[in-house]
């Protein structure tokens, strides 16, 4: 597909051509973890608002269980405009759909938002090591006698490495257009992973995994981030159902740092041991990472010398 993404024949996500289209733009957190009160009614007010919505007036979402293959094993997904809590800084805490997308930034950008501020954690030797599961953070596994080994290697390098947070941020911006047609959804959505799209937000509103259709013929980079459904898609087809219209939400550059993931914060130490001729005679890798305090997720940080 090289040529028609270099010659602008390729259609993305937020390009393609809906008829009746409203726009979306998103009201999201600026503190990391509290409650919030909303007042909406001056946004609701505003030229060509079609609504507002946050979870004061949020349909009841079904959230049934669903684990796709990039998901948590363990915790809970962000229940999407559910309840007044705040779980990180950036998460979206009110909709506006409007006729425009201009329209509907001026909306969000009235929207009166109190916070009741509470501690959060920002960094990993501020938290306890015990997982949302309940499971202690720590775990070995030991093959051999690795400390030993290292001891009488004749070559021996222990070095520690840290990796700050790192952020995918390709080219195409994440967008979704969303239209119902009955208990039917269409979505034009970037995406790495249509069928897991289609089966999380089935899962979201319970509705069959058959009657979502997601369609994505180009991706305009992603490194990996777009294998999991994130929350815009469900704010996407969320607003459609409230305007009673397809509608497109479109992710700005600044949303791209806090609403799609990112590869988190690592410190690794590696110790090798080895003989005169090369020979490797003991690892020792330990690896500390950071993730969610409401969702356990973990990248596969030692698997290469497990």
């Amino acid at each position: 597909d090289g040529r028609l993404k270099v010659t602008g024949a390729a259609t993305y996500a937020a390009e393609f051509e809906v008829a009746n289209l409203a726009y979306a733009a998103v009201v999201r957190s600026i503190v990391a973890n509290g409650r919030i009160a909303i007042d909406t009614a001056e946004a609701e007010r505003a030229p060509g608002v079609i609504a507002v919505v946050t979870h004061r007036n949020a349909p009841r979402l079904a959230y049934q269980p669903h684990k796709g293959l990039p998901d948590a094993a363990v915790g809970e997904r962000l229940h999407v405009l559910q309840d007044d809590g705040v779980n990180h800084q950036g998460q979206p805490i009110a909709l506006v759909v409007a006729d425009t997308l201009e329209q509907a930034v001026h909306a969000a950008e009235v929207v009166r938002v109190t916070y009741r501020n509470e501690a959060a954690a920002t960094d990993m030797e501020s938290v306890d090591p015990v997982l949302p599961s309940g499971k202690p953070a720590e775990w070995e596994i030991r093959r051999g006698e690795p400390d030993s080994a290292f001891e009488q290697a004749e070559f021996r390098v222990d070095q520690t490495y840290v990796i700050p947070r790192e952020n995918h941020n390709p080219i195409e911006m994440f967008a979704t257009i969303a239209a119902w047609e009955g208990n039917s959804l269409t979505l034009w959505d970037k995406t790495q992973w249509v069928h897991n799209v289609a089966e999380e937000i089935a899962a979201v509103f319970g509705i069959a995994a058959e009657n979502v259709r997601v369609i994505s013929p180009f991706v305009g980079g992603a490194f990996g981030s777009g294998l999991r459904c994130w929350p815009h898609v469900t704010l996407a087809a969320l607003g459609a159902r409230v305007a009673g219209r397809p509608v497109k939400l479109v992710l700005s550059r600044r949303e791209m740092y806090y609403g799609v993931g990112y590869r988190p914060h690592t410190v690794q130490r590696t110790a090798l041991g080895a003989s005169r001729d090369g020979q490797l005679q003991a690892i020792r890798h330990e690896g500390y990472q950071e993730t969610s305090t409401y969702e356990e997720f973990t990248e596969a940080l030692l698997s290469a010398t497990r």
